[in-house]
């Protein structure tokens, strides 16, 4: 009853140390090992309940301490709780293969706890000589080249498909490369080949903080290559399936239009017989959403529909004719394009990087619809009042199809749930021109900057007072710039 009472406190110390010491991913490692050090004393001075606090929280500060998860062990031992200190001293000989004793130990303690013979969970650190490829995977992993370490188990499991030991210890170096689903797998499958409580545990806990679809692809893999009976159905290791992930990106972000969008104010002031008031936008809001199918981890395919409200591009000439008198009454102009943009593009993403931060590489193309409203009237040579009559822009909306583009780069934040959150940066192509109403269409003179309808423009209608333009074209807005913001993806 005694050692019941005792062993009940120490697990209630142990849930109350949660709440009482820190617990930041960020933690340095000293503060693991001061944690450590008095774990040592406590545990030295036999109050074993203290002990227990400070390695849990050395251990919580540092997952790959395996020290702390032996002193761990340690104390549930010193009160008779073998169960218990079993699952600490799993943890701590899987991070240190290479203590043959402590391995031994564990052996010896696991027949103790099932009351047969040892069936341990983390083989010794001396792999059969007839598996290179799983000897090679533990130097590495003793190394903590964990990344390099997977080819070489992976390469065990092909040699030996029912050596559990090649699993485990690939599901582990998947487990500290972040890749949770991977390393929920191979422990699964680690488990079905030679069952025990403690693998189980890592697998089901790993595979509760999966999406459903992940979760179920794990249990569908599991069964596929260890059978239910956990035997294998498959001579060849498991691998990244490429399934087919859906899901919508929906990006908040700004353009910003590298140039006049039109040119024609630059044109205007470079003829010389103008000056010029008004202004352009450079800064312009472009969200967009887009849905996407994304294909195993490093491709997805999707489309992308934005808007792109330009706004109001607008400026005012005052225009000298040389052949009029007197030269200092001016023809006054004002003019003003208001553009909305929709922009809808075909692409795909390169992905990089693992599922907890994925970089990616975007190219998309397509089509933007663009409608614009354009006004050009005439004004009294002190630019208070309008001239009657002298609306010169025809019918006020124009419509034209441009070909537009897209080029991102990235990365998004795994948040859980398939959430990610995330920056981008970019540029946008996007140039258009044939601005129509039926079968007018903008035209711009190139010499002065003067915009209307053909023949309208040139001359400002006709005008016997300014020479006509000889450089009449096609009005073409340039709206290509840098576009940056922030991704938030949804994934299903």
């Amino acid at each position: 009853m005694r050692g019941s009472s005792i062993g009940v406190r120490l697990f209630a110390l142990a849930a109350f140390m949660n709440i009482l010491l820190p617990s930041s991913a960020g933690a340095q490692s000293s503060t693991a090992d001061r944690y450590r050090a008095a774990g040592h004393k406590l545990y030295q001075s036999k109050n074993y309940g203290q002990a227990a606090r400070y390695y849990l929280a050395a251990v919580k500060l540092n997952p790959q301490d395996a020290a702390s998860y032996q002193g761990l062990g340690n104390c549930y031992y010193a009160y008779g709780k073998k169960k218990e200190a079993l699952v600490y001293y799993q943890r701590a000989s899987a991070l240190q293969p290479s203590n043959t004793r402590l391995a031994q130990f564990v052996r010896t303690l696991q027949a103790q706890v099932s009351g047969g013979a040892a069936t341990s969970t983390v083989p010794s650190a001396a792999p059969a000589a007839s598996s290179p490829y799983l000897a090679a995977g533990m130097k590495l992993f003793q190394q903590k080249n964990y990344a390099k370490a997977i080819q070489y188990f992976n390469a065990a499991i092909k040699q030996s498909p029912n050596d559990y030991r090649a699993y485990y210890y690939a599901g582990y170096s998947y487990y500290m490369t972040r890749n949770a689903k991977s390393a929920a797998l191979y422990f699964g499958i680690a488990n079905a080949k030679q069952p025990n409580a403690s693998i189980k545990a890592y697998a089901d806990r790993l595979k509760a903080g999966l999406a459903p679809a992940d979760q179920q692809w794990v249990d569908s893999m599991v069964a596929r290559y260890a059978g239910a009976t956990g035997t294998a159905t498959a001579a060849t290791p498991p691998s990244k399936k490429e399934e087919i992930v859906f899901g919508v990106h929906i990006l908040g972000g700004m353009e910003y239009v590298l140039s006049d969008p039109a040119g024609i104010v630059d044109k205007a002031a470079a003829a010389g017989s103008v000056s010029l008031s008004g202004f352009t936008p450079s800064m312009v809001m472009y969200p967009q959403i887009q849905p996407f199918a994304r294909f195993g981890e490093a491709f997805e395919l999707g489309l992308s529909i934005g808007y792109f409200p330009v706004g109001l591009l607008s400026y005012t000439t005052f225009e000298y004719s040389p052949t009029y008198v007197p030269y200092s009454v001016p023809d006054v102009w004002r003019y003003s394009f208001n553009t909305t943009v929709l922009t809808v593009d075909f692409g795909g993403k390169i992905l990089f990087g693992d599922k907890d931060i994925r970089g990616y590489l975007g190219l998309s193309g397509g089509i933007s619809p663009i409608s614009m409203s354009f006004d050009k009237n005439q004004w009294d040579s002190t630019n208070t009042s309008q001239v009657a009559s002298t609306d010169l822009s025809g019918d006020k909306d124009y419509t034209t199809m441009a070909i537009s583009g897209q080029a991102l780069l990235g990365f998004d934040i795994n948040m859980g749930g398939g959430l990610s959150f995330g920056p981008y940066v970019g540029f946008r192509y996007l140039s258009a021109t044939d601005f129509k109403n039926g079968s007018n269409v903008l035209v711009v003179d190139q010499s002065t900057g003067a915009v209307g309808l053909d023949p309208a423009v040139v001359g400002q209608s006709g005008s016997p007072n300014i020479p006509l333009g000889d450089e009449v074209k096609n009005l073409t807005l340039d709206f290509s710039g840098i576009v940056g913001g922030f991704n938030l993806t949804f994934s299903f």
